[in-house]
This record gives structure tokens, sequence and C-alpha cells, in this order.
């Protein structure tokens, strides 16, 4: 584990031996997000649908998500449903 320091305009470093296990190059574009509380940083040649249909088997298929945005579209109309649920619950 490396540590680094987040400058005034928000920039790290990341070190060198992480940027190569993750191929990331010179002006390579990266997603950031957060998984249980951990920063995450991913190239943008990753696939989050063909990450989601790995975990998933072909649930993604079964479910006719062809793209991320149909995945998000998804989640969107779960949250909705969920919190509708909680409303009447409550």
């Amino acid at each position: 584990m490396e540590c680094t320091l987040v400058n005034s305009d928000g920039q790290i470093v990341i070190p060198r031996d992480i940027l190569v296990q993750l191929g990331i190059e010179k002006d390579t574009k990266v997603y950031f997000f957060q998984r249980y509380g951990e920063l995450v940083i991913k190239p943008a040649s990753y696939d989050p649908l063909k990450e989601l249909q790995k975990l998933c088997g072909n649930m993604a298929t079964d479910m006719g998500w062809e793209t991320e945005e149909d995945i998000v579209d998804f989640c969107r109309e779960y949250r909705k449903t969920r919190h509708i649920q909680n409303v009447h619950n409550d």
C-alpha cells in the first residue's frame, strides 16, 4: 500500500506500479466511483455491462439490458419502487 497527498486542485499522483497493473498510460481516461466506501479507479475501457454480465451470468441478457443506460434506467425504476414501498410501510 502506498500513500499520496491530494493537492489544492484535488489532484493525486497514482503510484507507477498501480498505473502499470491497471494499464493506465498518459492521457488514458478513467472512471472514479465508490464501492463499499472505497474509491475505485478503472480505465475507461472498463465496461460496466460486461462486468455485470460476468457477475450475474445471463441475467443482463435475459433482462434485455444492452447498454449501460439500460442498467441505469432499471436501477432508477427499482429505487422508485422501493421508495414507494417504504412510504406505504411507514
